[in-house]
């Protein structure tokens, strides 16, 4: 098992309990899939270095997660073609 972070930046006009809504489904697919969640940092909206999708802010929210490498490809699936999603990024961590 590895450790992966996984960024999401979410449209920043959602409500707070659509963004956990939205959230929530990640993480249970990362538990349905046998991964720890160990830590969510939800940085708030900021501003992005260029705009997406006519957005110039975006909500981000980090996950860190303990998993296998199988998980990865349907979060990237998931997170494709969830229209609140601007953007997101797994990368694998070096913290054990």
């Amino acid at each position: 098992m590895k450790n992966y972070e996984l960024v999401v930046i979410f449209d920043p006009s959602l409500e707070e309990e659509a963004i956990d809504k939205e959230l929530s489904k990640i993480t249970s697919l990362l538990e349905k899939e046998k991964c720890k969640v160990s830590d969510i940092d939800k940085w708030g909206v900021r501003k992005l270095t260029y705009s997406i999708k006519k957005q110039e802010n975006g909500y981000y929210i980090i996950v860190y997660f303990n998993g296998k490498s199988d998980v990865i490809s349907e979060l990237d699936r998931i997170n494709k073609i969830n229209d609140k999603v601007l953007r997101h990024m797994v990368v694998k961590s070096d913290e054990s």
